[in-house]
């Protein structure tokens, strides 16, 4: 079960958001891994910056100055204030010369989890569901998905970066995406 809500942000919101994640200024960490640290490969690897949460299971809370100007105001478009974290954090990949599948996984194994994968540019990079469904990468796109669900991304060949921000909720993700059918 998944969900599509292209142009997903106000368009002044995703300048901001662009403005400030593709920023000299904006501060992204290297991880030697994607999906699992079991997996470290020579091609696999990634720069993340966690807005929240990723103490895994004890969360840690807001560990980013930037928590209050991109993950509140992307939530707050649909969820108001009601919404409970369970992590966010934006990823980005940089250009490879071939495209690169990561490992399928979950984030987490919660029951009843909703996981967002919000673009805020479009690439041929994607995210693959385990059952070999495939959505691009399109900017200003929110994907909605039951976080239970075995998905990978896989990195692009023809823009710099993608950058995407990744949300787990604690939300029913069947009740989510009825909510905007």
């Amino acid at each position: 079960m998944y969900k599509i809500i292209d142009n997903y942000a106000p368009k002044e919101l995703l300048a901001h958001f662009n403005k400030t994640l593709f920023s000299e200024q904006f501060p992204w960490y290297y991880h030697d891994y994607v999906a699992t640290n079991q997996i470290k490969e020579s091609e696999e690897f990634y720069f993340t910056h966690t807005f929240f949460g990723d103490g895994q299971n004890d969360n840690t809370g807001i560990n980013s100055e930037h928590f209050e100007n991109v993950i509140v105001p992307l939530c707050f478009i649909s969820l108001g204030e009601n919404y409970d974290l369970i992590r966010a954090k934006a990823n980005l990949f940089t250009k490879r010369d071939k495209e690169i599948k990561y490992g399928l996984h979950t984030d987490y194994s919660f029951d009843k989890h909703t996981t967002w994968v919000y673009s805020l540019n479009t690439n041929n990079g994607y995210t693959e569901f385990e059952d070999g469904t495939k959505i691009p990468s399109v900017e200003n796109q929110l994907l909605i998905f039951d976080g239970n669900i075995p998905h990978r991304s896989v990195g692009q060949t023809d823009t710099r970066a993608r950058i995407n921000l990744n949300i787990n909720l604690k939300m029913d993700p069947e009740i989510l995406c009825k909510s905007w059918s």
